[in-house]
């Protein structure tokens, strides 16, 4: 049995490593380039930087919201950020909580837990978790799907 269980181990690990991004770019580089796409992502939406953000998400992006519901488009979701959250509200990422997987022959799947402030204030006053499906085609990474979920309160101290 502990035979068998080992060869099905194997099995997963071996499948694990013949999932790749794009061959130019190294599985153990895939958390550091996730750290730094979020980085520019969340950058631009915490500073209204509008020509970035409609750079990062693909045409065809779909956002998926717990609390608001699906946005269809890329205008109506720059429409939603430019509506609700420039100057608003500033999103920060849970330090630790950044995961990314390889997703073969598309590119890599961003988890993570963020926490949300008003703009200017230092501590947040909701926490929520993401899974962000970044599209790589060789040479640009574009959003192509977003899931925003379990937003709450912060819990009390």
């Amino acid at each position: 049995m502990a035979r068998l269980v080992l060869l099905m181990l194997m099995g997963v690990v071996g499948a694990a490593r013949g999932q790749s991004v794009h061959p130019s770019i190294p599985d153990s580089e895939l958390p550091a380039l996730m750290v730094r796409l979020d980085q520019r992502h969340f950058d631009a939406f915490n500073h209204c930087d509008i020509p970035t953000l409609q750079s990062l998400y693909a045409p065809d992006v779909e956002f998926f919201h717990d609390l608001s519901g699906r946005i269809l488009n890329h205008d109506q979701f720059i429409q939603a950020v430019q509506k609700n959250i420039c100057g608003k509200v500033e999103r920060r990422l849970v330090p630790g909580s950044l995961e990314a997987y390889p997703m073969a022959k598309v590119g890599a799947l961003q988890t993570g837990r963020h926490c949300f402030a008003d703009a200017g204030k230092p501590d947040c006053i909701q926490q929520g978790r993401f899974t962000i499906l970044w599209r790589f085609d060789g040479s640009t990474w574009q959003i192509a799907k977003v899931f925003s979920y379990d937003h709450r309160p912060m819990a009390e101290p």
